[in-house]
């Protein structure tokens, strides 16, 4: 574990600050058009489809960043890329699973990460996974732990430590991944076979509930093949913080490498050799 330079540390607080703040009103604006006839939504360029939700969520994360820290940078799936200059940036998907949350499905969430540092050096220190049609969330900052938050029927929220539960092998194992033709689109079918095969359950709960399940001990362990930034965004940090860890398909901890593994470190080891060994019989895509 690293330790946040001293400098950082009361930079680091205010933003983990904000960011829980932020998650709250994204999930606000989101339960205000979840399951409304009125919700309009269409298809992007890239075939993904985008919702009036994702865009105001966005666009009210990038404001009140811009207001309180006008000098961080900004990532985002629906507006892009914004420099900064304070060694700080904000990754953000205003609505991951918009196909879940489209269809009425509770199974979507805003996810924010905070990265600092620049280039290669830049790394997730703070992160959030935030489901507001469940009732709860997941989040981390570096060197403080993770934790999994509930609301009660109530409206009181009950926090614990988020843990991901001990490593089984693979053969034992309850693995979370995402459709067939996220795997047709990254050319990698064969992870998808191999995987299934190996180990003792795969199931379909994917985007960033997926995550969740196996940040929080629900699950063992969860794989994607095609991952942006914007959906890896919060996780390396969060499983770190639980215990766990979280890689591209090549074993890199960045949130760059399009795709994602995420189990406790020796199922998480058994896993990643598991999808590296059926690149080799897959074409040019292997391991993106």
């Amino acid at each position: 574990m690293h330790a946040v330079p001293a400098p950082a540390d009361e930079q680091l607080r205010l933003r983990v600050e904000l960011m829980r703040a932020l998650a709250d009103r994204a999930g606000t604006v989101a339960m205000r058009h979840f399951q409304s006839a009125a919700l309009g939504m269409r298809t992007k360029p890239d075939a993904s489809p985008v919702t009036d939700a994702d865009l105001e969520i966005e666009a009210m994360l990038r404001g009140q960043i811009a207001a309180d820290f006008p000098n961080d940078g900004v990532l985002g799936e629906e507006h892009g890329a914004q420099d900064g200059r304070s060694g700080f940036r904000w990754v953000i998907d205003p609505i991951d699973g918009t196909i879940s949350f489209a269809a009425g499905v509770p199974l979507f969430g805003t996810l924010i990460g905070l990265e600092h540092g620049e280039g290669a050096a830049r790394e997730v220190v703070a992160g959030i996974c935030a489901m507001p049609a469940l009732g709860e969330r997941v989040w981390a900052a570096r060197g403080q732990g993770a934790w999994w938050e509930r609301r009660d029927e109530g409206g009181a929220t009950h926090r614990s430590a988020a843990r991901v539960r001990p490593a089984v092998p693979l053969a034992r194992a309850l693995v979370c991944t995402t459709g067939l033709e996220y795997f047709e689109r990254a050319g990698r079918t064969d992870a998808l076979v191999a995987a299934a095969r190996a180990a003792g359950r795969v199931r379909g709960w994917s985007d960033c509930y997926g995550g969740m399940l196996v940040a929080t001990g629900r699950a063992d362990a969860w794989f994607d093949p095609v991952m942006n930034p914007w959906d890896s965004g919060p996780f390396p940090v969060i499983f770190a913080e639980a215990g766990g860890v979280f890689t591209d398909w090549r074993g890199h901890t960045d949130i760059h490498g399009g795709s994602a593994v995420a189990a406790a470190p020796a199922l998480h080891a058994e896993l990643l050799a598991l999808l590296q060994e059926s690149a080799s019989h897959s074409g040019p895509n292997a391991n993106s």
